[in-house]
């Protein structure tokens, strides 16, 4: 009798943690919205989904913010808004455990989407209508995006996937990392790596204190700054390229078709240096100073390449 009245006191004494544990709101609210809906949302604190259905219905379910004092859900005229209610002044010592939102965002796959957070990580398909997503601290994961997308983040990764449209990626302090991305595509990141498996036809890239490795297809048009970073590019499917590169301190490495039609433009200074191993052409040095240059086309000169680099190494090979 004793061991069994021990055992239900176990059981009631761990549902007890479990319910605390957990005291989060849970939400499950549904309204009928356009196809084109634009939604609005703010989520401060935890991990949010969005996807796109084929169902004009806007969903949202989970659970809120610990913190959190309710919720604010308002659908009429074509715009939706959605935000989870913090306290005006949120104090956490920094040791707390804090159980933020765990949300899944359903709407319709033609919608545009707007979303502000802090301290959460984002990730979101099938969004047809554009999309702008900022967040603090938090890291954002996208696939399958059509139209005008802004990705941004402070201290956190951009990963994203078959995105088409105008593109903008921004990272502070986080890698950023794309394939299949099609249009028109900019990526800016200070103290993180760039890497990119894409084939956009424009593509301008801006880092400082961070890697850049570009897989580029069919890309006829791009624009790259970097500082104290490496570069390198190779350039797969397109012969007359329009490549415009400025760097200090860092390398660029540009492997090109053999067959390129384009005039080539390279110029070092302050110590850079050329290498050319995509024709016999050989860099001159200048008569006075350190400075370098290189300067020839191949073929009818179609394309136009121009690098500048100071303090840096620019170097041509076949890919």
């Amino acid at each position: 009798m004793k061991l069994i009245q021990l055992g239900a006191s176990l059981c009631l004494l761990l549902a007890s943690s479990l319910s605390l544990a957990d005291s989060r709101q849970s939400i499950n609210e549904v309204r009928t919205v356009s196809p084109n809906e634009q939604i609005s949302l703010e989520v401060m604190r935890g991990k949010v989904e969005i996807r796109g259905t084929n169902s004009n219905q806007f969903r949202v379910s989970g659970k809120l913010d610990e913190k959190a004092e309710g919720f604010t859900l308002d659908s009429k005229g074509g715009f939706t808004g959605f935000i989870v209610q913090m306290p005006r002044q949120l104090r956490e010592q920094h040791q707390e455990k804090v159980q933020g939102s765990e949300l899944v965002i359903e709407l319709p796959v033609g919608s545009s989407v707007s979303f502000k957070g802090v301290n959460v990580d984002v990730s979101l398909t099938q969004v047809n209508g554009g999309v702008e997503i900022n967040t603090v601290n938090g890291d954002i994961t996208a696939a399958q995006l059509d139209g005008r997308v802004e990705l941004a983040t402070v201290n956190g990764a951009i990963k994203s996937q078959a995105l088409n449209g105008q593109l903008r990626l921004r990272s502070v302090n986080g890698k950023i990392s794309d394939q299949g991305a099609t249009g028109r595509l900019s990526v800016e990141s200070v103290n993180g790596e760039i890497a990119l498996k894409s084939k956009p036809q424009e593509l301008m890239v801006t880092v400082v204190n961070g890697e850049v490795d570009l897989e580029l297809t069919d890309t006829a048009q791009l624009e790259i700054s970097s500082v104290n970073g490496n570069v390198e590019l190779e350039l797969k499917n397109q012969n007359a390229p329009r490549i415009k590169g400025s760097s200090v301190s860092g390398k660029f490495e540009l492997k090109l078709p053999a067959n390129l039609d384009a005039a080539v433009s390279l110029k070092t200074s302050a110590g850079g240096s050329i290498k050319n191993s995509l024709t016999a052409d050989q860099p001159s040095r200048a008569k006075y100073g350190p400075a370098s240059g290189l300067q020839f086309t191949s073929g009818k000169g179609l394309g136009v390449i121009d690098i500048n680099t100071v303090s840096g190494r620019i170097e041509l090979k076949k890919n």
